[in-house]
């Protein structure tokens, strides 16, 4: 059986409250039964024979959750023992495959993303952009992202081609363009991949529809050097593909995005330092995880030259 049918089913068990469900029914038997056993009137033998059956029920929801937590535990069982082949046919689809995607390719792949979604990333990214700390985006290629983060001062846009670099810098005049530090990195080689960017310094990093098409070897990579880029109280914010999900994995065996499920990136995070602010499922292949580097942003700026900043129509 696919990882992806074993984890739909692991999810669909997941959602079934159970518990609570047998809890409330519990206590509205539980109700009845106080009324029969302590009435007055007692028909026959039937308040002891109504014990007993609330008894036996007790054990018998009981042996039901136990069963059921054994099934969870062995289709988790099952997830652990496939995941290593998954993780690595992710990585050799990235090494092999995915670095040779034409520039086209790259910039026309898309996520769905509902319209609450992009308000509530917009509504994160305008609560982090500040003139006073400088702020990265990686892959920020095709998407409008850029214009929600030029506050930032100043701002790095990060790539592995300038080509994929160039439809986020053309969106504004040649004036902000030379104010933009472009840089591009390498993913391919056991080198720093953040090396030139400065340490401890950005308020912000955002990466979108970028790491759904990277392993989790790079994704540990890069999220233990943006942890020693981030500046105390700033913040990360990326887009994945969640392979906690059943949805998740069926994208990674059929090869359009790589197998990253979300417990692998919270742990990555974590051992950098980083703390986890929160993990969002979205519709469709869209979800996202926000961290942040433990402390208080802090700045010794004290101005700015004023100026607006206008992306040039498409």
């Amino acid at each position: 059986m696919k990882l992806s049918e074993i984890v739909a089913y692991l999810n669909h068990l997941e959602s079934l409250d159970v518990h609570n469900e047998a809890v409330e029914s519990t206590k509205r038997l539980a109700a009845v039964l106080h009324v029969i056993v302590n009435h007055k009137l007692q028909i026959d033998t039937c308040s002891q024979d109504l014990e007993q059956v609330f008894d036996h029920l007790q054990q018998g929801l009981g042996k039901f959750k136990q069963t059921q937590l054994r099934i969870q535990q062995r289709l988790t069982q099952l997830l652990h023992e496939q995941e290593p082949e998954y993780l690595a046919s992710s990585y050799r689809l990235f090494d092999q495959e995915m670095r040779h995607d034409s520039t086209m390719h790259t910039l026309t792949r898309q996520l769905s993303i509902d319209h609450k979604s992009r308000e509530i990333i917009e509504h994160r990214l305008k609560q982090f952009t500040d003139w006073r700390f400088p702020g990265m985006i990686i892959g920020p290629r095709n998407d409008s992202w850029i214009e929600h983060m030029v506050p930032m001062d100043p701002l790095y846009v990060v790539d592995t081609h300038q080509d994929l670099l160039d439809p986020a810098v053309q969106r504004f005049d040649l004036h902000y363009q030379r104010r933009l530090r472009q840089y591009i990195v390498n993913n391919y080689t056991g080198r720093a991949i953040l090396n030139e960017l400065p340490g401890k310094q950005f308020g912000v990093v955002f990466a979108y529809n970028y790491f759904n098409y990277c392993p989790m070897e790079i994704i540990r990579r890069y999220i233990h050097e943006i942890a020693s880029k981030l500046r105390p109280g700033g913040s990360f914010i990326m887009t994945y593909n969640n392979c906690d999900r059943s949805h998740g994995i069926g994208l990674a065996e059929r090869s359009w995005m790589c197998y990253t499920p979300k417990r692998l990136v919270v742990q990555a995070a974590t051992d950098a330092g980083l703390e986890l602010v929160s993990a969002t499922d979205a519709v469709a292949d869209l979800s996202w995880v926000e961290f942040t580097q433990p402390g208080k942003l802090k700045t010794l700026r004290g101005g700015q030259s004023l100026a607006e900043i206008i992306a040039i129509p498409q």
